[in-house]
């Protein structure tokens, strides 16, 4: 059992993982999640500074709230980065809560898809491994890294003892390239919009693309960012506003993924966070200004083609 000390220790790089599980059982395992990341674990304690905080608030139920005020202020104190695994039926109060762009967050995930994030591969910083200095990597140069860090993630919780590995399904992991930053900016020349975007079924169109998973396996096509733009769109001409959680559904991937590839789009300016006036502890998704025009010129653009449109 990998020793959880309250106080401060020096780990083979000097890196320290704060855990948090709710149970024994449940610290013992993030212990042994971040130890196997190089990481030297120690106890929740909100006055020790800590590269990672390892969260678990998938039991919480009645404090649910306290919890996430206690790991609000602490990110807000130290600029920690927290691993935070929930329901999906909490999502919504725990994304609303917590600081924007300090927080990954494992909804109904398996312990294995944090070692990208605790291998720096979806840190704020992350993007100064994937770029050149004057070239940006291309999408595809992504997909393969993620394909690589999921491979290593699997290596190295083979290399876990039974009990972590108890945990762990032999699937792919959807980890689709989605670190903060990733989206290129938009270009400088905008076509003149249209009510073009008017015509399509934007609604039809999500339901084709989810007939495809009758006959495909459902990830052979997985396109999260086009599926969170489609949903979108659609809700504003319906003049209906997003949850995160709704979102996440539409995306058509897993949730962590989703969540992933939102943050990445609000990094980037393409989505905006919109606090529910009636209720402080959600928040709405919506596409910015711009993102909807871009949406309203291919419209039009596909449109005056007369190409279908899946």
């Amino acid at each position: 059992m990998p020793d959880i000390s309250p106080h401060p220790a020096t780990g083979q790089n000097g890196r320290i993982a704060m855990i948090s599980g709710g149970s024994l059982e449940r610290d013992t395992k993030l212990a042994r999640l971040a130890t196997l990341a190089g990481y030297t674990p120690l106890l929740m304690d909100d006055t020790q500074p800590a590269d990672f905080l390892l969260i678990d608030l998938s039991s919480e139920t009645d404090r649910l709230s306290d919890t996430v005020s206690r790991i609000t202020l602490y990110l807000q104190t130290h600029r920690s980065t927290a691993l935070i695994w929930s329901k999906m039926e909490s999502l919504e109060v725990i994304y609303a809560a917590l600081p924007h762009g300090q927080c990954h967050f494992l909804v109904d995930a398996d312990d294995v898809e944090a070692m990208p994030v605790l291998a720096g591969a979806f840190g704020r910083n992350s993007m100064d491994r994937l770029y050149d200095r004057d070239q940006e990597v291309e999408f595809r140069s992504l997909h393969r890294i993620s394909d690589e860090l999921a491979e290593f993630a699997r290596t190295l919780a083979r290399m876990a003892d039974s009990e972590l590995k108890d945990t762990i399904k032999d699937k792919s992991i959807s980890f689709r390239a989605a670190p903060f930053g990733g989206f290129q900016g938009f270009p400088s020349e905008i076509p003149v919009a249209n009510d073009a975007a008017a015509k399509p079924s934007l609604r039809e169109i999500i339901k084709l693309r989810r007939l495809r998973e009758r006959f495909f396996p459902p990830d052979l096509f997985a396109d999260p960012a086009w599926d969170i733009l489609l949903d979108l769109k659609a809700a504003a001409q319906e003049g209906q506003r997003v949850s995160v959680s709704s979102l996440c559904i539409a995306a058509a991937v897993p949730p962590t993924t989703a969540l992933r590839w939102i943050s990445a789009m609000t990094e980037s300016g393409m989505v905006l966070r919109r606090q529910d006036p009636a209720d402080a502890r959600r928040v709405f998704i919506e596409l910015s200004a711009e993102t909807s025009a871009k949406m309203d010129d291919y419209f039009a653009a596909i449109s005056a083609r007369s190409s279908p449109i899946i």
